[in-house]
């Protein structure tokens, strides 16, 4: 039993450690202006791929796979309550960030988040996980989509998300916003014992 909490300790320190080093790292890509001196298209690229990695991950390393799969629902649920804030900072650039990003992506964040809360704090039902998931997914695609298309046309509404501190919600925020609502999806379909309104964790 020490030796399995000895594991799971070493584990979760090595993730955070890896957790940590990505936000120092989009830190300093963003106070350097890294993306700003390379073709801007490459940066959607780079929040595509870090999410593509962690997925990959997911399904091939036996030892995260257990990690995520660890994380209660809830508590999830709860994490995605960062979007309030990013729905609201996304609003405080009007006028600086495109309108058409904020439009698509700011409002969405905001209804995603305080539905993380509303489910955290009153609904535990597979039903009421599902369509926050669902719903909070649809808005990723939307406001990840909006971003790598006006990027790729050069919208020059579009210079702040590279930079401090905008840079740190695409390039941190983003991906763990998407894979956390994959690997909620994920155990979901497979609960197949368990109906819509049971109660879960």
């Amino acid at each position: 039993m020490q030796t399995i909490a000895f594991q799971k300790n070493n584990v979760e320190r090595r993730i955070t450690l890896i957790v940590v080093f990505w936000g120092i790292a989009s830190f300093l890509l963003g106070y350097y202006g890294f993306f700003a001196s390379i073709p801007r298209p490459i940066f959607g690229g780079v929040v595509v791929s870090i999410l593509i990695i962690l997925i990959v991950v997911y399904q091939n390393n036996h030892t995260f796979h257990e990690f995520c799969n660890a994380i209660p629902l809830k508590a999830i649920a709860l994490f995605h309550a960062w979007r309030i804030f990013a729905g609201w900072v996304f609003l405080s650039f009007s006028g600086v960030l495109s309108e058409t990003f904020i439009n698509n992506a700011s409002y969405g964040d905001i209804i995603s988040g305080f539905l993380g809360l509303a489910v955290f704090a009153l609904g535990h039902t597979k039903l009421n996980y599902y369509i926050f998931n669902i719903i909070g997914l649809l808005d990723f695609v939307l406001a990840v989509g909006t971003g790598i298309t006006l990027t790729i046309l050069g919208d020059d509404g579009m210079s702040p998300i590279i930079q401090l501190p905008l840079i740190m919600i695409p390039l941190f925020g983003v991906p763990l916003s998407g894979f956390t609502h994959f690997i909620s999806l994920s155990r979901l379909l497979k609960m197949k014992h368990k109906n819509l309104t049971d109660i879960m964790e």
